[in-house]
């Protein structure tokens, strides 16, 4: 398979991500395995799904698909 010419996907994470945390309720953001389980995919996290969030996570970002997963919310490990 040719490879493309699209940047890195941790890069095109690392540029992106504060702006989709910045989405609300969006918990994290993380680079992903389609469940093909080869495809890289971008993976946005979610407190709960909403519409409006939905509707503001790009389908995908420079060529690599976004998909949603809720996780409910995240919260730190206690000691």
């Amino acid at each position: 398979m040719a490879q493309d010419n699209r940047r890195d996907i941790n890069e095109v994470l690392r540029a992106h991500d504060k702006e989709l945390l910045a989405l609300p309720g969006v918990v994290g953001v993380y680079v992903g395995i389609l469940e093909d389980g080869k495809t890289s995919c971008l993976k946005v996290m979610l407190a709960q799904k909403s519409p409006e969030t939905e509707r503001a996570v790009p389908k995908s970002l420079e060529g690599y698909p976004v998909v949603i997963e809720v996780t409910g919310e995240i919260k730190p490990l206690g000691n």
